[in-house]
């Protein structure tokens, strides 16, 4: 599943993970690498944000109910 774990804090160039400042892209993304062991991420530079594939599937809606009228419940 497809999730933000780091975002950008204006101005400049400092990335927060949790609680944690890195002063760089570059120290975020080492960060991310010894944290979750991933070495594939999506910056998306006009949001601010780094995303990674953290391997775990996305969770599943309940499945639909009907009444034995076919109304849904």
């Amino acid at each position: 599943m497809r999730v933000v774990y780091a975002k950008r804090l204006p101005p400049g160039d400092r990335w927060k993970i949790d609680n944690e400042i890195y002063e760089s892209l570059t120290e975020c993304l080492n960060q991310i690498f010894l944290i979750e062991g991933v070495s594939k991420f999506d910056v998306d530079a006009a949001n601010g944000e780094v995303s990674i594939d953290d391997g775990k599937e996305a969770p599943k809606p309940p499945p639909k109910t009907w009444d034995l009228y076919g109304e849904k419940k």
